[in-house]
């Protein structure tokens, strides 16, 4: 394994065998392996697997779809939804993690939105357990923990229900700013293609309601940072939480996250992909449309309530306290305490240190100006930022 990970270095090491893919739709799956040109012979044994994944999870899919689909189709989501959203790397995921551990909230196991046609019965669990035994520890690019058991956010299994994904730009780079304006912006898309990714969204939330017993569904997914719209759509009285970071922090993390990312999912050659470029481009297209929306939509105080990394790091309960208040959620305290009692399992976690060059940080100082205004952070580079 490499010690310091690269495009280059990662494109020289084994691919995993699982990939999301084998848990995919068989119409996405057969569409993405057998009519994508360019892809690496680096990835055969894995796209082997994922094929026979896809014929192992046939039959539990079929007896799946014909007993629960009619039954999903009509089941009512009635108590609001809640989803996380911000750029990636922002905290997300931490944000995610705490708020799951309070028990009033359903949401998305890594199992679940691996596999979104293959979350109820017998064959699916067995399947479940078996995949669970070949995963990582944690990520790769940092230290949180990858179980089959572990919170996760929708979009790959989005991405395994419809051709259109942000996971995409992840297995065929070679594509990656027409699958992400597509799957984040619907740059691109017919009526149709649109009408059936939402189609696709609003039957996963449903679905995962039902199979949470109806609970107050908790969502994580940074591409929904700028699909308020839809969602509201589907779901008017939808409840986000909007979560910034600085952005100095968010260029360095993002930028280091690709070449452990590309090595396990890119069907595709990788090693000339402009990480800086597509970094710059994406945060700035995502974060501007965030702004755009929220001021259009103007939602109510306990619609969309914003919270930042630093204020979750330093005061968790109290941040979160003051998440619950805004947005009306119940049983306050009872969740804090389920809280707290998972901070408490975290602690010695530390970040990751980082390290970007000048000409970068000129870019992120130009080119996100908007941001550190939007959100009131310092435009020098703070300390933990090594500027070479």
């Amino acid at each position: 394994m490499a010690e310091k990970w690269t495009l280059e270095t990662a494109a020289t090491e084994k691919a995993p065998g699982l990939h999301p893919l084998a848990g995919a739709r068989l119409s996405v799956f057969l569409r993405h392996a057998l009519f994508t040109p360019g892809l690496d012979p680096r990835t055969r044994y894995q796209r082997f697997i994922a094929s026979v994944g896809q014929f192992l999870r046939f039959p539990s899919m079929l007896v799946e779809t014909v007993q629960y689909s009619a039954i999903i189709h009509r089941h009512p989501v009635e108590t609001p939804p809640v989803f996380i959203i911000g750029h990636w790397r922002s905290g997300t995921t931490h944000l995610h993690n705490l708020m799951c551990r309070d028990p009033q909230f359903g949401y998305m196991k890594f199992a679940e939105t691996a596999m979104p046609l293959n979350m109820l019965g017998l064959i699916a669990r067995a399947v479940t357990r078996l995949i669970d035994r070949a995963l990582p520890e944690d990520r790769g690019f940092d230290k949180v923990r990858l179980t089959l058991e572990e919170p996760q956010e929708e979009e790959m299994g989005l991405g395994n229900l419809n051709p259109v994904g942000y996971y995409n730009i992840y297995y065929f780079p070679h594509e990656a700013e027409r699958h992400r304006d597509r799957s984040l912006f619907f740059e691109g898309l017919t009526e149709k293609e649109r009408a059936t990714f939402r189609k696709n969204y609003e039957f996963l939330v449903k679905k995962v309601s039902y199979v949470k017993n109806g609970k107050q569904l908790l969502f994580k997914n940074p591409p929904s940072t700028c699909r308020i719209p839809m969602i509201l759509e589907m779901f008017p009285n939808a409840k986000f939480v909007h979560i910034v970071r600085n952005p100095w922090e968010v260029y360095s993390s993002t930028c280091s996250h690709f070449a452990r990312v590309f090595n396990a999912f890119a069907w595709q050659s990788f090693q000339d992909f402009d990480i800086r470029g597509y970094t710059l481009d994406t945060y700035g297209k995502l974060m501007s449309g965030y702004l755009a929306d929220r001021d259009k939509l103007d939602l109510p105080a306990n619609q969309l309530v914003e919270t930042t990394y630093e204020a979750i790091a330093s005061d968790p309960l109290g941040e979160l306290g003051n998440i619950y208040d805004a947005l009306g959620i119940s049983a306050k305290d009872e969740g804090l305490q389920h809280i707290d009692e998972y901070l408490g399992t975290l602690e010695g976690y530390r970040t990751n240190a980082h390290s970007i060059t000048s000409a970068e940080a000129k870019d992120v100082k130009e080119r996100w100006k908007f941001a550190f205004d939007a959100w009131g952070y310092d435009p020098k580079p703070p300390a933990s930022i090594e500027i070479t």
